[in-house]
């Protein structure tokens, strides 16, 4: 994504702006039309190595993970948090993965049960509200940090200017990805077996169709609706395989969420191989975000805006 020239970088958004406002246009229309014709998008191993190696060669990213994960252990066994530490395995994970851990989280640390100061019926609303802001951020910025790598090859304090950009739409797609979790609940209804089915179709789905919302966020500017918008257009772009890189994330990272890490299932007191297996699979996790920040990059050019709503007689 670098060359021999100069790096520049304009101070709104590495893309040039849009010139001129797109007319006004139905919200199914925009959200679900399916674009046309093939995608340069690059094959599934390509994109996770890339991901993967953007992670490890940007070095705050790396610092920021065991920093995050201590400040967020402090915080929850300041409101009575015990357990299972596991669920720290997804705070830089893509949401609905990260949202499903907000919300055990905050069930279990602001219940009333759990002995904390914000207990009582609100408390694990506001739980919600906090973990989902807080991981928002966290998304925002490892998302504008690997937008920047990757076109510059370096990281500066543009990415944590810019992710205050990012940050409407990354808690947008939190708020909807919990939709989302809502509606696999209700759908338990059915049974064990459908049901389960049904909620990890949801999860899948919530990868599917805004992943790639942070990074246009970081890579353009556009409202947090026709950001959202254009993420679904990218992801149901013919042959780019999205949709099986969303279950290949979503079903193992689930998976690891409920599995117990070894000395962290419960206690104030992690062992050290409970922290060493927490931040190398946070490593992991942001190296998917950064993975769907390099798939976007590659296609960003041929994503095809929405189409226009057909005038009213």
């Amino acid at each position: 994504m670098t060359n021999g020239k100069k790096k520049r970088r304009p101070a709104g958004s590495y893309r040039a702006p849009v010139e001129a406002s797109p007319p006004r246009r139905g919200l199914l229309d925009s959200l679900f039309s399916r674009p046309q014709g093939a995608t340069p998008m690059p094959k599934l191993r390509t994109t996770l190595g890339r991901g993967l190696a953007t992670v490890l060669t940007a070095r705050p990213i790396v610092i920021a993970v065991p920093i995050v994960l201590l400040v967020e252990w402090g915080i929850l066994l300041a409101v009575g948090f015990q357990g299972p530490f596991s669920l720290l395995s997804a705070v830089f994970g893509v949401p609905p993965i990260s949202t499903y851990a907000d919300v055990v989280l905050s069930s279990s640390a602001f219940a009333p049960a759990a002995g904390g100061g914000l207990g009582g019926a609100a408390g694990p609303l506001l739980g919600i509200v906090l973990f989902l802001t807080a991981n928002a951020a966290v998304h925002a910025w490892v998302t504008t940090a690997s937008v920047e790598s990757l076109r510059t090859g370096g990281i500066t304090s543009w990415s944590a200017r810019r992710a205050l950009h990012v940050l409407p739409v990354t808690v947008a797609v939190g708020v909807v990805n919990l939709g989302l979790l809502i509606l696999a609940n209700i759908t338990q209804i059915l049974g064990g077996g459908i049901g389960f089915l049904v909620f990890i179709g949801l999860l899948t789905a919530g990868v599917y169709l805004f992943a790639f919302a942070p990074a246009i966020a970081a890579d353009e500017d556009r409202s947090v609706p026709a950001t959202l918008s254009r993420a679904v257009r990218a992801a149901r772009m013919p042959g780019a395989n999205n949709l099986s890189l969303a279950a290949l994330y979503a079903i193992p990272a689930f998976a690891l969420l409920l599995a117990p890490v070894p000395g962290g299932t419960i206690g104030v007191n992690p062992s050290v191989a409970a922290w060493a297996i927490s931040i190398a699979l946070n490593v992991v996790q942001a190296s998917v975000v950064a993975t769907f920040a390099y798939r976007y990059l590659c296609v960003a050019d041929v994503v095809p805006e929405a189409p226009e709503r057909s005038a009213r007689g």
